[in-house]
């Protein structure tokens, strides 16, 4: 059995099952596909596509208040925080000797070898953004820049991890930093679990960076990396290696396919990837699910949460202490409205505000990908960029 898991709210649910049924295209039934639900379980979506589906209650996080250490985290903080304990769950609840984790926005198209052939000698492996330098300022901006200097050298939408030897002692070190510092917080040198992570060749020396350019393709390292397909109509990384999965990271914000037209307008191949990608979400409810909040985005009165008062719960150090239950009682959220002022003093400097008319439609575009693929093939490379800098 090789075990694999995701980490999402409902909202991704979509894009999850799409994974699952890639994985179980590579390895049939030998492939057991784990969904860790950072939400709450509704009766109104169907979870058949996953093999388990784990919720944060599940995973015996050691903290006072588990309502209070959610709080602390906006979605991607949450979906991200909590994967190394779910990690830490599948092996205790499978015995398996090694899990992989993937991002819900990949999918996989030919079986894993170098992984598993490298997990006996190597029990964590990573995958880097880009492993060619950038050609010109664009991809130094898009990959070496933001990708890995703001974002982390490695991309965590890919973790393999073996539970043993070196394995072990990263997952416990992972998860502790993971427990009270996965925050995307710019000044502080945080974006979730995956900064943290350029640390870990430093501290264990069995760690594999696997630089195979048939995993983790992504737009943000096409300008050394093309497609084709073989005789045999596999789909083929520079010429001679296999693609193992492709992550269509930035799919609704416009990322992948703005970055498509930079480096690949005319590869009849990749738009037909990405074409075919959109039809799935769509297959698999997009156009109803994309839209759904998740359950830890609203008071229990229905108010939505800002980010900004997630910032001050986690950064005053007695509000978790004095209310610890911040979706079950209102006790915080009236302390909220009677202090404003010193909400709006602690605004972190990197969260940025787009006018409220226009996040709800940026947010109704997102959830659209048929919309969002005719928007990003029609409008013009300049009118992007300069409504991307706006959202």
């Amino acid at each position: 059995m090789k075990y694999f898991f995701t980490s999402i709210n409902n909202a991704y649910i979509p894009k999850a099952i799409t994974l699952a049924e890639s994985l179980r295209r590579v390895y049939g039934k030998e492939a057991h596909v784990t969904c860790m639900l950072s939400d709450a379980k509704r009766d109104d979506v169907d979870y058949s596509a996953f093999d388990d589906v784990l919720t944060i209650d599940q995973l015996g996080l050691p903290v006072p208040s588990v309502e209070a250490w959610i709080f602390k985290h906006t979605v991607v903080e949450l979906c991200t925080a909590v994967k190394p304990w779910a990690f830490k769950k599948i092996f205790e609840r499978y015995g398996a000797e090694n899990v992989l984790y993937m991002d819900p926005d990949t999918v996989a198209y030919s079986p894993l070898d170098e992984i598993y052939d490298a997990l006996p000698q190597h029990p964590v492996i990573l995958t880097p953004h880009v492993s060619n330098p950038a050609q010109d300022e664009d991809d130094l901006l898009d990959g070496e820049m933001l990708g890995c200097l703001r974002h982390g050298v490695f991309n965590l939408g890919f973790l393999a991890l073996a539970n043993h030897g070196e394995g072990v002692k990263f997952l416990d070190w992972w998860a502790a930093r993971c427990l009270d510092w996965c925050y995307d917080e710019s000044p502080k040198g945080l974006f979730t679990d995956q900064r943290w992570v350029d640390l870990a060749p430093c501290f264990f020396p069995t760690l594999l960076v696997l630089r195979h350019p048939g995993y983790n393709m992504a737009t943000w390292n096409l300008y050394y990396r093309s497609l084709s397909k073989d005789a045999d109509g596999n789909i083929m990384v520079n010429g001679n290696l296999p693609l193992r999965f492709f992550h269509f990271s930035g799919f609704d914000i416009g990322t992948h396919e703005l970055m498509l037209r930079k480096h690949a307008a005319d590869d009849a191949l990749l738009h037909s990837m990405s074409d075919w990608y959109v039809s799935e979400q769509l297959r698999h409810g997009q156009e109803r699910l994309g839209r759904r909040p998740g359950v830890y985005d609203f008071f229990a009165d229905g108010q939505k949460i800002e980010r900004e008062w997630r910032f001050t719960y986690r950064n005053e150090a007695d509000l978790p202490k004095r209310f610890p239950t911040p979706y079950s009682d209102n006790a915080f959220q009236q302390w909220l409205h009677r202090n404003q002022e010193t909400v709006a003093a602690q605004q972190p400097a990197a969260v940025e505000h787009p006018p409220t008319a226009l996040g709800k439609i940026a947010n109704r575009v997102k959830r659209n990908p048929r919309l969002m693929l005719w928007l990003n093939r029609n409008l013009s490379p300049e009118l992007k960029a300069k409504i991307k800098r706006l959202l």
